[in-house]
């Protein structure tokens, strides 16, 4: 019965990030005017998104319609691969992220993008998301239902696809603008 419930919302927040992510990345490919360090990572923070979640939510999608959920040692391994290296690309990108915010204070006069909203909050969500599963992994609540327990766990694989489009992408009235620009270009051509 649950499988009726999980599937329909996991498909809907699975298609949600496969939107949201390329529209963006489509947006700052096909603009000029965004082609600039800060959007340059925004596009490849987003690229990194669909890399991570595709590792996991085609199997899960597909587990939650199967009645026998076991995963091949090839098909667990490959499962891990996808989503550590996603981890680490996350990793290296906010790590290049900060080295532009720290080059954009120190030198202004010889560089002129500034990520520090979209630097900023993206390390606060990934070092909230970092601590909070380090300290289930270590002090979980074992009386906590185990649902509970991987939905928290999986919380990388859910909050920074979904969100991270919307509030460093779309908040940015550049990025803001070219979206809802080429929205209407596109609908005049047809």
């Amino acid at each position: 019965m649950n499988k009726f419930v999980y599937f329909p919302l996991t498909l809907l927040t699975y298609l949600l990030i496969i939107l949201v992510n390329l529209t963006l990345i489509i947006t700052i490919i096909l603009e000029k005017g965004l082609h600039e360090p800060m959007y340059i990572f925004l596009c490849n923070l987003c690229i990194n998104a669909l890399y991570g979640t595709a590792g996991f939510y085609p199997r899960f999608l597909s587990d939650l319609l199967s009645d026998d959920q076991v995963i091949s040692y090839g098909g667990c391994v490959t499962q891990g691969f996808v989503i550590y290296t996603s981890v680490m690309c996350e990793i290296t990108l906010l790590t290049a992220m900060a080295y532009d915010r720290y080059v954009a204070i120190c030198k202004p006069l010889q560089y002129h993008t500034l990520l520090a909203p979209v630097t900023v909050g993206k390390i606060i969500i990934f070092a909230w998301l970092t601590l909070f599963d380090v300290l289930n992994g270590f002090y979980g609540d074992q009386n906590m239902p185990l649902n509970l327990r991987n939905l928290m766990a999986l919380q990388f694989l859910i909050i920074p696809p979904v969100f991270n489009p919307v509030i460093y992408g779309l908040n940015l009235q550049k990025v803001r603008t070219a979206v809802f620009t080429r929205k209407d270009k596109i609908s005049y051509q047809k």
